[in-house]
């Protein structure tokens, strides 16, 4: 698996992988993105910032996500403590099309993320999630990533990870 940033015309598979992610979260009973975000337009404005990356094999997109080097106004305030105050990566909308599920491509995609970081200079990520996000919170603290406290994003709380090499 590879990660690469994103073509236009790959806006649509991205946004595909968007919706099955979101399938998949309600079918677990919780909704990770209200339903008017992400959108394609988010997907395409990502895409034409330069911040938007697909996980692809072979000419398979199987995930999408963004990845912000630099900062992120809604890290400001934590109810916590970030483990570092060096420069970070910030990763969100990260999701796989269903035709991904139970391929172990989480972490891949999570190490092709680490390495992408290293490669541009950047030894720690930021992540938020839902609480009821169990499966991500499990495969951030597999890959690594330590419970950092609380912040506010997207209009409610979320908890915050980091990822410190």
């Amino acid at each position: 698996m590879l990660l690469k940033k994103a073509e236009m015309d790959e806006a649509n598979s991205s946004y595909q992988c968007i919706e099955d992610a979101r399938v998949y979260h309600n079918s677990m009973g919780f909704v990770q993105w209200h339903p008017g975000y992400p959108t394609l337009a988010t997907i395409e404005d990502d895409i034409e910032a330069g911040i938007g990356y697909v996980f692809t094999e072979g000419n398979k997109i199987y995930g999408y996500c963004c990845i912000i080097i630099g900062d992120e106004p809604a890290y400001h305030v934590i109810d916590g403590e970030w483990k570092t105050d060096r420069p970070y990566a910030v990763v969100h909308r990260m999701a796989f099309s269903r035709n991904a599920r139970g391929k172990g491509l989480s972490g891949k995609a999570i190490t092709l993320i680490k390495n992408f970081c290293i490669k541009n200079g950047i030894e720690a990520i930021r992540v938020d999630t839902q609480d009821e996000n169990k499966v991500m919170q499990h495969i951030l603290v597999r890959e690594g990533f330590e419970y950092c406290g609380l912040i506010t994003f997207d209009g409610g709380p979320k908890l915050a990870y980091e990822w410190d090499q």
